[in-house]
Parts: structure tokens; C-alpha cells; sequence
């Protein structure tokens, strides 16, 4: 938008719109949207249409975050609108679209939220912006899934995570791999999995992000579990307890930690029994210090089911 300059930052509509984003952060949401009705208004006098709809567009982000849909459609349909016709401002049409496609599928019309995503990425497409068109494709593969389409669902991350590869955002890319990797995984398509959770690991550790390479290594552990390659999956979920341990995520950390002990709990052959153990007790512990119970009793019935069965072993 216009106001992006640094001229119109000083301006006291970009000023006022910054007030609205700094009381949104700070979750005073009530002052965010007068901050936001100001600064749409400011920018209107001023015949800054662009920045009008980029506000409009915020307003109804935050209206949506609130779940007060008509008040989000309103500011959506508003902002899209009034940039439907401008050139300069054809990254908001296409955002406000894909927004609105969002709350149209919140409300279960996915007909319509599936025809409000396609208008937003031609929008996209048009000015070459790769970013949005990942997000448009992201969205709709969401839709898909709802409708129970797994396959178009496939296809459409994939254009998503071509997208955003073009654009070089690599963490969004990340996440529709991701994506694509549990639909795979349902389907029992392993390999396939395999490869794309690699993949994501990879973006995930060039990125520096890592609960996303500790999380992609639970899940190549967890499926190397599942077609019974234990010395990997042991590799993979040992990297993953050790980097949700960097990271202090101890919830993520005691679920590896089960994952690893129902690794070496497999068999005597190919796990270690007394390793078994310890993880399990780590994670029992873990689960109690963050105080979910839940989780604990779960994790002490399994431990003891698993001790009985090793004594029925000897």
C-alpha cells in the first residue's frame, strides 16, 4: 500500500493504523479496532484508497480472529472493493479474497469459499506474487480436505509449495510439505512421506526453526516406527528429543520420548529394554511437572503394560 513509504508513516493515518496493530499484539482488542476505523476513515479523507482497503483488510483479519463473521465480511468486502479496479493495489484484492474465502469456509459454505479462492488466485497470478498465490493454494487445499477430496488436496499443496519455494519462504514451505506428508502417511504411502518429510526437515534446519526440524523428525521417526525400521527410527526421534530439549518445548519432548520408548520397547532383538524404561520415566515425569495428568496415567499404564510383558519375556 501507499502508506508504506516512509512519507505516509509519518502521516497520522499510518500512525493511527500502527496504534491498532500495537493494541492488537497486546490483545486490547476493542482499542485495535477503533485504531483500525480511525486510520481507515484518515486514509479516506486523504483518497488513499490503497490504504483504506489495507486497513479495511486488517480490520476484518482481526474481526475473523474474534469469530464476529459479519463484522469481518463487511471490512473484507469493503477492502476488496475498493482496490478491485486499482493496479497498485492488487496485493490487498487478493489478500482481502483469500481472507474472505477463510471466513466463508468457517462457515461451511465451501462452494462459495472455493469460488472466492480461485478469484484470488488469478489476483495473484496476475502480478506475479508468489507468496499469495501459496497462500490461495494453501487455502484451497484446505478446502478440499474438508470436502473429504484427499487427491485434489495433493495437488493443491503441491502448487503451494511451489509457490512459495518461487518466493523463497521457505518456513511456508515447509508447512504445506508437512501437510502433505500426513496425507500421504493416512494413505500409507511411506516412501513417498519419507521423502517429502526430509524435505521439510531440511527447510525447517536451514531456517534455523528448531521445533520445526524436531517436529519433522517425530514424525519421520514415528513412520519409520510403523513399517519397522527401528534402527532409523531410533536416529530420528533421538535428534528430535535432543532438539525439543534446546528448545524447552517439554510437552513435544515427553511425546518423543514416549515415541523412543515404544521404540527400543519393540522387541529384545532390535531395542533396549532398560532404555525403554528410562524414557519412559522421563516422560512420565515430564507429563507431571507440566501437570498433565492425562498424559501421565496414559503414559504409566503403557510402562506397566510394558513391564509385565518383558517379565513374560524371561
Amino acid at each position: 500500500m501507499s502508506g508504506t513509504t516512509q512519507e505516509k508513516y509519518k502521516s497520522k493515518a499510518a500512525q493511527t493504523f500502527q496504534e491498532g496493530d500495537e493494541n492488537w499484539k497486546k490483545g486490547e482488542y476493542d482499542s485495535a479496532r477503533q485504531s483500525y476505523e480511525k486510520a481507515a476513515f484518515l486514509y479516506h479523507e486523504d483518497e488513499d484508497f490503497e490504504g483504506e482497503a489495507f486497513v479495511l483488510a486488517r480490520l476484518g483479519e482481526l474481526e475473523l480472529s474474534m469469530e464476529d463473521l459479519d463484522r469481518a465480511e463487511k471490512s473484507l468486502r469493503s477492502a476488496a472493493e475498493l482496490v478491485k479496479n486499482l493496479p497498485e493495489g492488487q496485493n490487498t484484492y487478493a489478500d482481502s479474497l483469500i481472507k474472505l474465502s477463510k471466513l466463508e469456509a468457517s462457515r461451511g459454505d465451501l462452494g462459495k469459499a472455493m469460488e472466492i479462492v480461485r478469484l484470488a488466485q488469478h489476483a495473484a497470478e496476475a502480478i506475479n506474487n508468489f507468496d499469495l498465490q501459496g497462500e490461495a493454494f494453501d487455502h484451497e487445499a484446505y478446502i478440499f480436505l474438508m470436502k473429504n477430496q484427499e487427491k485434489e488436496a495433493l495437488e493443491a499443496y503441491k502448487k503451494a509449495a511451489e509457490m512459495f519455494h518461487n518466493d523463497g519462504t521457505g518456513l511456508k514451505e515447509a508447512s504445506v510439505l508437512r501437510a502433505m506428508a500426513r496425507i500421504e502417511m493416512k494413505n500409507r504411502n511411506y516412501d513417498i512421506a519419507h521423502d517429502i518429510l526430509e524435505q521439510c526437515r531440511e527447510l525447517y534446519r536451514e531456517n534455523g526453526d528448531l521445533l520445526g526440524e524436531a517436529s519433522a523428525l517425530s514424525a519421520i521417526g514415528s513412520l519409520r516406527y510403523v513399517i519397522k525400521d527401528i534402527q532409523n527410527a531410533r536416529k530420528a526421534l533421538m535428534k528430535s528429543v535432543y532438539l525439543y530439549g534446546r528448545a524447552a518445548h517439554h510437552f513435544a519432548e515427553a511425546e518423543a520420548l514416549l515415541y523412543l520408548a515404544r521404540v527400543e520397547a519393540y522387541n529384545r532383538e532390535q531395542g533396549d529394554y532398560e532404555l525403554a524404561k528410562s524414557h519412559y520415566k522421563r516422560s512420565i515425569e515430564l507429563y507431571d511437572f507440566l501437570g498433565n495428568e492425562t498424559m501421565k496415567r496414559a503414559v504409566l499404564e503403557e510402562y506397566h503394560n510394558f513391564l509385565n510383558r518383558a517379565a513374560c519375556e524371561k
